[in-house]
This record gives structure tokens, sequence and C-alpha cells, in this order.
């Protein structure tokens, strides 16, 4: 077969993205052969080049040579050189969504969805199939620790994807088992009503073949509805509110790092049943949920019990989840993909269980998303210790009168004093004045502030 793949030559357009650089690297391990474009150098194309992926920086029809098809991501605009070129080439373009939902074509899958939490809860339940020794292929939406990369090429029968709703493309990915986290308002540039959503994820689960099986978290409020609308699949819901919920989450306590947490299963899930404890190497509410569900995925693909509670106490958690990058001074330094209200909450959570003195740096990431929860942005954020605002990441996007960084901070400072407005070129100064006590200091955001992260890590070198 691998022969066979390596006569078919794929161009992958904007490769360096997380999600394409991952699809790339796991059709290279396969055998095909892979090229592909990018504006800028980044990481992830310093790791396809680092195995032998050709990358031109630089989107140019001359890419295209000699090039069987043509893949691209909803970020490509359909006026992209390289996307007219493969058209009047007759050159076969297909999107990352469908490429990916080839390749599950031939595997038994997994797939994650919800608003929050889907990247660790893949993680989690690759690390839980790796463990089980199920050799599982994975695709994720952020580079996982234990791998050093988003994505892995297994030989057994099982695979783990982030499925991501943004766009609608989950409702392209066959799979048997799914995994709904939860479900906030977002993305309504896409769906453009919370009713489409909701309609999306109902889809996501009628998607399902008449055997597959759906894990839902009943504690989501939006999530109620659709399990209540649902008549013709299987759904496992778990719970640490309702106590008949078919896996019913209770005495959750904290060790440091580590939380511990049991699972009342009320119902058998391949002779599981009765009470289990388990330790996860995470801090925070929101990860005991991610693990339950992956718990269940894990005893559902035939993992047994023992390996699974291995692999949640060695779990080595995803790049940028409240990931430590060390020390500056007597302040601990975290960065966190956090940039909605619903994770920024879930973040400081956890964080207080390690040091309630807690530092923000936030980065606003889309106009839009500021626009759609203004409110719940202020009530969230005015909670914090201390917050520094920068200005927001656009992703693209054009300026919404009402609703820049400006905005935030102006409503912000009338319910909170210790909050600051800042620009990025005097960051560095003016948190390095804050490593003089015990404080942890999140740099939070979706955008560039990781990078300042980074640098900022730097600043005693």
């Amino acid at each position: 077969m691998i022969k066979k793949n390596k006569k078919i030559k794929i161009h992958f357009i904007g490769i360096g993205g997380i999600g394409m650089s991952g699809i790339a690297e796991l059709m290279y391990k396969i055998g095909y052969s892979i090229i592909g474009s990018d504006k800028k150098a980044g990481e992830n194309v310093k790791r396809l080049r680092d195995i032998g992926i050709i990358v031109n920086i630089g989107h140019s029809k001359k890419n295209l040579q000699d090039v069987n098809a043509v893949v691209f991501s909803s970020a490509i605009n359909q006026n992209n050189p390289e996307i007219l070129e493969a058209k009047k080439n007759k050159i076969p373009i297909v999107s990352r969504a469908d490429m990916l939902g080839e390749l599950m074509k031939n595997k038994k899958c997994i797939a994650v969805a919800g608003s929050h939490g889907k990247t660790t809860t893949t993680s989690l339940v690759g690390n839980i199939l790796e463990s089980g020794r199920l050799d599982p292929t994975i695709v994720n939406g952020g580079i996982i620790n234990s791998f050093s990369k988003n994505n892995k090429f297994g030989k057994g029968e099982w695979m783990v994807v982030e499925a991501d709703e943004s766009d609608g493309s989950f409702l392209r990915l066959p799979h048997q088992i799914s995994i709904i986290t939860n479900l906030d308002i977002e993305h309504l540039d896409y769906y453009n009503s919370p009713q489409n959503l909701y309609y999306a994820f109902e889809q996501f689960i009628m998607k399902l073949p008449f055997y597959g099986i759906s894990i839902i978290n009943e504690d989501d409020k939006n999530l109620k509805k659709i399990i209540k609308n649902n008549r013709a699949r299987k759904i496992i819901t778990f719970s640490k509110k309702n106590k008949i919920a078919n896996i019913f989450i209770e005495k959750i306590s904290f060790e440091k790092e580590y939380t511990k947490f049991k699972l009342k299963f009320n119902i058998s899930i391949n002779n599981i049943k009765g009470s289990h404890t388990y330790k996860i190497k995470a801090i925070g509410i929101h990860n005991v949920l991610n693990a339950t569900a992956s718990i269940i995925a894990g005893l559902l693909s035939g993992v047994k019990n023992n390996y699974i509670k291995t692999a949640l106490r060695n779990y080595i958690g995803v790049k940028r989840r409240f990931t430590y990058l060390g020390r500056v001074n007597l302040s601990s330094i975290y960065d966190d993909y956090a940039h909605h209200p619903t994770e920024i909450a879930a973040t400081l959570q956890g964080a207080k269980q390690i040091n309630k003195n807690i530092i923000v740096v936030f980065q606003p990431h889309r106009y839009s998303r500021t626009k759609i929860l203004f409110n719940d942005f202020i009530s969230i954020l005015s909670k914090i210790n201390k917050l520094y605002l920068l200005d927001t990441y656009s992703a693209g996007e054009t300026k919404i009168n009402g609703y820049e960084s400006n905005d935030l901070y102006i409503n912000l400072k009338k319910k909170n004093k210790k909050i600051f407005y800042v620009g990025k070129n005097n960051l560095n100064n003016i948190i390095y004045k804050e490593t003089t006590k015990k404080n942890i200091i999140i740099f939070m955001g979706a955008g560039s502030i990781s990078s300042m992260a980074s640098n900022f890590i730097k600043i005693d070198e």
C-alpha cells in the first residue's frame, strides 16, 4: 500500500496550520508524496521539513507541478493562486475535513467535539488507547506533549480525531463513537443563529451508525436539550450533579498537580460497574469532566481499567493548556489558550488550586467574539485579581466599533481598579515588576500572546 501511495503527490495549501500539518504528516507516514506551502515558516513547518516534507514559503501556481490533488483548509481564500491554478488544470481540490474523513474510513473512529476541552479530551483518549496497547492513530488540534506533535500514526484499528464544529466540517467525519464535551454559543459567523448551531450537533449525533454511541456531558444546559431531543442513537451521559446519570462523578479532591475523583457506573461498560477511583495529573473540575468522557471512550474501545488509571496518572497534557513555562524571580509563568469566558473561568478555577495570587495577561481574540460575548467577558475578567489587557488579536477581522480592547477596559475599570490596558512593546518591563512576589502569571489567549509568553520567560537569560 505504501509503495502504491508513493505515486500519489498531494499539495497542502497552508500546510503550517495546526490541523493541516497533522493530516499532512499522517499521510506522509502512510506513504503519500506530500508537499505544501504557507505564508511563513513556523514551528509546524520546521517539524514537517525535518521529516522530509518539502514546504515552500509563499503561495504560487509554480508550487503545483505534477500534483495529483490539492488540499485546503477553511482559512484559505478561494482566490488563492494555487486554488485558481488547480481549478484551471482540473486538479482535484479537497477540503481538509474531507481528506481527514477519507483517512477515517479505514479505521474505527472516536470523534471528539464540543466548544471547549476537545483538544485535551482527544489527547486523553489517545493516551488511554496508547496505554492500553491499541496503537491508535491520533489527529489533534494541539501539540500532545507526550508525542511532541499533534498527530500519531498507529497500526491499530482505532483512530482518535478532534472534530472541528467551527465551520460545520465535523459533520463530514465518519465515526463509531463520539464525545461532546459541552456546547456554548460560538461560531455564529458561520451558523448565524444558536438554533442552527444546536441543529448541527443534533446532526453530529445522527451521523453515528445505528450501533454507534455518543458520550455527552449532561451538566451542560445546551447539551441537555439535545439529549432530550434524541430518540434514534444510544447516548451515555456523565454528570457531577445528577446521581442517576449513566456515570456519576463524585468525591473530587485536589492534591497539588493531581485531581482525584470517583466514578459511579450506573450502567455496565465492558463489565465495569459500581464505583471506581481515578487520579489525573491535571488540575480543575473541567479536566475531571474531560477525563470522565475519555474513560468511557477507553472502556468502549476495550481498554482495561488498570491501563486507563495508569494513563491518567501519567498524563502530561497538551501544549498551551495551562502549560508551565518556568519561573521568573518568585513567580510561576504559565501559557494558556483560553479565549472564551467559559475557558477563562475553567483555567482560573484550576489555577487557584495552586496559588490564589493570580495575575493574567489577556489578549482578546476576534472582534466578533468580543461583541457576541461582551457581557460575559466583563463578568469573568472583572473577577481576576490583577489583569493586564492587550490589544485584540484580529485574526483577519475588521475592527468593530464599541467592541475593541479599550471598550472592554473602560467597562472593566468600573468593576475592578486592578485592571490595566498595556501595549505589547512595554509589556515585559511591566510584568517583570510583578515577579518579585509568589504569583502565578498566566499569558492567556488564542493569538500571538503565546510568543509573548515565550519571550518573557527568557527575560533573565
